[in-house]
């Protein structure tokens, strides 16, 4: 247990947003390497139906068999009277439960891990959302937005291993990027890119922790040490490797084609231009021809 005097402390939560397979895994563990964070994973998934898509990284358990989350659960049911599967975490209810199963959940995180600083890297625009509309009405933790960006080609070559026709995928990614961007104007939020990240962590990183106002550690380096608590999340998690590379498998699996369709349904997220997705959406839509 923590000591009182931080036992008063409101939670400070670093929340990632990001497309699937941009790298928010290798963020979160890389930040819950310092001896003052844990990284937590994705929050939202304490509420999903299936078992295995909630099970933690420290012992490979639905969250109440696992000892770390199984002493959350008891600390949650003591604040709000619900189990962590029963938690509103994204849609549905009310504001007010919301806030208070939120503030609940992050609170009992805090004390059990003893830690100053959460990572929630549920990436779900529609959780961070409303966690920042609730923050501004006075909930009792802090919010730190993270936006981490993949560029298009490594990101389109990963949707399209999952299955996902290009041009759909293209569209997705440039209206996300750009609803995101919308919903963080006047927010204190920090862009990581995951090019960047990869190809040089130890500068990115230095980058991301100064922006928290915490010291970078050298223990953030040898992630696979420590015990990470994280729910869902890629399996990267589960490796032995602590050895950083940068995926750009997309130039030898993307035919020259698919690179020239990437790059013209990309175009207004590359020139930062709403305007200009605003006058293409409708040819990058599939199944919107754009001549007669």
């Amino acid at each position: 247990m923590q000591p009182k005097s931080q036992q008063t402390l409101q939670p400070r939560v670093l929340y990632i947003t990001s497309r699937g397979h941009s790298g928010s895994t290798l963020l979160s563990l890389l930040v819950s390497g310092h001896s003052q964070v844990v990284s937590a994973g994705e929050l939202k998934m304490l509420s999903n139906p299936d078992p295995q898509r909630r099970l933690c990284s420290c012992h490979r358990q639905v969250p109440s068999e696992c000892p770390f989350w199984g002493a959350v659960e008891q600390h949650v049911q003591s604040l709000v009277g619900c189990s962590l599967d029963q938690l509103l975490l994204v849609d549905g209810g009310d504001d007010a439960t919301f806030m208070s199963h939120n503030e609940a959940l992050f609170t009992a995180i805090a004390e059990v891990s003893n830690s100053a600083l959460i990572v929630d890297s549920s990436k779900s625009l529609p959780r961070l959302s409303r966690l920042l509309s609730v923050e501004a009405q006075g909930a009792a933790f802090t919010l730190h937005p993270v936006h981490l960006h993949r560029g298009p080609f490594g990101s389109m070559n990963s949707a399209r291993k999952r299955g996902d026709a290009l041009r759909q995928a293209a569209y997705n990614y440039v209206r996300l990027f750009f609803l995101t961007r919308e919903r963080l104007r006047g927010v204190r939020a920090l862009r990581v890119y995951y090019e960047r990240l990869a190809a040089d962590p130890r500068s990115e990183m230095a980058r991301v922790m100064a922006w928290l106002n915490l010291p970078l550690e050298e223990g953030q380096f040898q992630w696979r040490d420590g015990i990470r608590r994280d729910i869902h999340g890629n399996d990267m998690r589960f490796g032995s490797s602590d050895q950083i590379r940068l995926d750009q498998s997309w130039r030898q699996q993307l035919t020259l084609s698919q690179k020239l369709g990437v790059l013209v349904w990309t175009l207004p997220l590359r020139l930062r231009s709403p305007w200009l997705f605003r006058r293409l959406r409708l040819w990058i839509k599939p199944g919107v021809h754009p001549f007669p």
